[in-house]
């Protein structure tokens, strides 16, 4: 039997761009507002198995930033094609690799901005939850409730924003998908191009979770682009170093802001 493989799970994909895009602001606190974001994202590749799986999402974001927090709803509906299946961060045997489609799982988080606390860093603490909704027997979760904590730090200094995160998950498991726990990990930084655009450069590592799988590691550029006070559009592609990671990935988001 295939051992299992892993892959960087479209609601962790939610969460560096939430990460991303607070961080890209963090010179200034934002007013009170609600944002909502769509587009799409795209992923491939063979995870230690024989043919490809192919994941293509349409998220909705939804957000709300008041004072020092920032409160985020993430949904998507998916498309997947292959043997592997998405599992939390990862992903693990499907019990067909046949075109499925449904809803996602669901993550609500909650971030708290500190300000500059250490050495002019700032350390924001983010709790996420991800809720069960994606389908178990097609293959489209894992009908578990998973729990992630992590710490963001990053810094502007004059047009350059260095940041890295450190984060521990504690996965729901059960007799199909025996999952293990552990910490994850990333690093970068923004560079404002211009007032209104700024270009991000990140790398992802994540311990693996299922026994006999490696370890996540995945590479990320991303271009955001403030087309005025209330849109954003935003760019990504990402390349992965391991069977836990996609080969390749891709996707834009167009946020608004009221």
């Amino acid at each position: 039997m295939k051992t299992p493989r892993l892959l960087l799970s479209l609601g962790a994909l939610a969460t560096i761009t939430v990460a991303l895009l607070a961080q890209s602001t963090a010179m200034s606190e934002p007013a009170p507002a609600f944002t909502v974001a769509s587009g799409l994202d795209y992923s491939r590749g063979d995870y230690g198995f024989p043919t490809d799986t192919e994941v293509l999402s349409f998220p909705l974001d939804l957000g709300y930033e008041s004072g020092s927090w920032i409160w985020r709803a993430n949904l998507s509906h998916l498309r997947i094609k292959g043997p592997a299946a998405i599992v939390g961060d990862g992903a693990a045997a499907r019990p067909t690799a046949n075109s499925e489609s449904g809803v996602g799982d669901i993550y609500l988080s909650g971030t708290y901005r500190t300000g500059p606390v250490l050495g002019g860093f700032s350390l924001d603490p983010t709790i996420r939850v991800k809720l069960p909704t994606a389908s178990e027997s097609r293959g489209l979760g894992t009908g578990e409730t998973d729990v992630y904590g992590q710490l963001d730090a990053y810094r502007t200094i004059g047009n350059v924003t260095p940041f890295a995160t450190v984060g521990y998950r504690a996965l729901g498991d059960n007799t199909t998908y025996q999952l293990k726990d552990g910490v994850y990990a990333s690093g970068g930084a923004h560079f404002r191009a211009s007032p209104s655009t700024i270009v991000t450069t990140s790398v992802s590592w994540g311990q693996r979770m299922i026994a006999g799988g490696s370890n996540t590691s995945d590479a990320m550029i991303a271009v955001t682009h403030d087309v005025d006070a209330r849109w954003r559009v935003m760019g990504y592609a990402l390349k992965g170093f391991t069977n836990a990671s996609p080969d390749i990935g891709a996707g834009v988001r167009v946020t608004c802001r009221f």
